[in-house]
């Protein structure tokens, strides 16, 4: 390998997924709607990325822009080939993963990267679980004109596993679905299994509501989270926010297995010489680390 090694690699889920988690000092920024453009934002990161897919057996790549839009596309949205085998086209914030060897790649510093299996399809939805991926901004700001579709990211994953179920995209892999419709009453009550990684944790990610320029909007963010996820609110004036705990919270409908996470906050976590092991956006606005999520 020409590239450092990763900071982990996890199986997950019985082997059914491998997350593989980049992080500093190598900076695994691959923007640009080319080759050409993405050499030129960072020179070697089309070799780099080409090496890693083979390193880690990786057919294909689907990559689409983080948006913040809690868009959930699948492989149909993203059909273009910037490399070989590595896919960008439709902007969204997460990626349904049903083939072996496919994979979901989210260059990050700060965001959390979630993993989530359902049990019934045998799917795995790959997520970008940035704060607003998780909340929709415009709601709380009374923007009715642009309030999207699917509040969170999460939401989006969720309706869309049960519509493969309801239009018989896929087979119920248990019988807990049948002609009649889905029956909770026979559905286990732990149904996904869940992953979270390299995100930055509450003490750091703070949203001041006073004596700060977005007082206001922070103020209104916050409040709403005290009403909605209470506990994802760590501390109400410095408007420190918990998106481990938002995600946990967000997924108590369906009922899911004890959400996993990897220990670590990219804006702290450091190696056994004191070195930052992740790049984070309240350092370095350009530098970003790699999250991958593969299907096996």
């Amino acid at each position: 390998m020409c590239f450092q090694n990763p900071v982990y690699v996890r199986d997950l889920f019985g082997g059914k997924a491998t997350v593989i988690v980049f992080g500093a000092p190598f900076n695994w920024n691959y923007a640009g709607s080319s080759r050409e453009e993405m050499e030129a934002k960072n020179p070697g990161i089309s070799g780099v990325i080409e090496d890693v897919m083979r390193e880690f057996e990786i057919k294909r790549a689907f990559v689409p822009k983080p948006a913040f839009n809690a868009k959930v596309v699948t492989e149909s949205d993203l059909t273009v080939e910037l490399l070989p085998g590595f896919f960008r086209g439709a902007d969204a914030d997460g990626v349904i993963l049903t083939k072996p060897g496919d994979a979901y790649f989210l260059a990050s510093a700060d965001c959390l990267a979630a993993t989530v299996y359902d049990d019934r399809t045998g799917f795995i939805a790959a997520l970008h679980c940035g704060r607003d991926a998780l909340i929709d901004r415009a709601k709380i700001n009374g923007d009715t004109a642009r309030v999207r579709e699917h509040e969170s990211v999460i939401y989006a994953a969720c309706k869309y596993f049960e519509d493969a179920i309801i239009n018989h995209q896929v087979h119920d892999l248990h019988g807990w679905h049948d002609e009649t419709g889905w029956d909770p009453e026979l559905a286990p009550r732990e149904r996904f299994e869940v992953f979270l990684a390299a995100g930055i944790h509450a003490e750091t990610f703070d949203h001041p509501t006073v004596n700060h320029p977005y007082a206001d909007v922070n103020t209104r963010m916050i409040a709403y989270l005290q009403k909605t996820c209470p506990t994802a609110v760590v501390d109400a004036i410095q408007g420190k926010i918990d998106l481990f705990e938002l995600v946990r919270h967000q997924l108590t409908w369906p009922n899911s297995h004890p959400v996993i996470e990897d220990g670590l906050d990219t804006a702290t976590s450091v190696n056994d010489r004191g070195e930052f092991l992740f790049h984070s956006n309240r350092r370095d606005k350009i530098k970003r680390n790699l999250v991958i999520i593969k299907r096996n």
